[in-house]
């Protein structure tokens, strides 16, 4: 009987606390979320030459971002702890944002800024679908 009841309390902590549709819809729009980041980084990235000292600072910053996508991936993939995962989430958030707030103030034109403002959009969805 104790046994039975040791393993009640663990397979609790293992099962989700959202039914299996929302549990689906969650990683779903999760990865939509990321994907999305990933594209637009990507895209920018192979657009904006680095002729002026804004386009290289802007390419820094999305280096940053892409570099930041990819260690989120790495840590849901591999199934790190969710600190870590929140962490990577936070860090990809947060160099949006200084991308998208010294693009906003500078001389880049109206799609990179809406492009950034985007990303900026969609890494704060990754970041609060990862909170507990």
């Amino acid at each position: 009987m104790r046994d039975l009841s040791r393993q009640d309390s663990r397979t609790e902590h293992i099962e989700p606390d959202l039914p299996p549709e929302s549990a689906a819809a969650h990683l779903e729009a999760l990865s939509k979320g990321i994907g999305d980041v990933d594209v637009i980084v990507q895209g920018l990235l192979s657009k904006i030459p680095p002729n002026k000292p804004w386009q290289r600072l802007l390419r820094s910053h999305l280096h940053k971002a892409d570099r930041h996508v990819e260690i989120l991936r790495l840590a849901i993939s591999l199934e790190r702890d969710a600190t870590e995962i929140r962490e990577a989430a936070r860090q990809l958030k947060q160099v949006l944002e200084v991308a998208s707030v010294q693009t906003a103030a500078g001389r880049a034109d109206g799609w990179t800024r809406t492009a950034l403002m985007v990303a900026h959009r969609n890494a704060s969805l990754v970041s609060v679908l990862l909170s507990p």
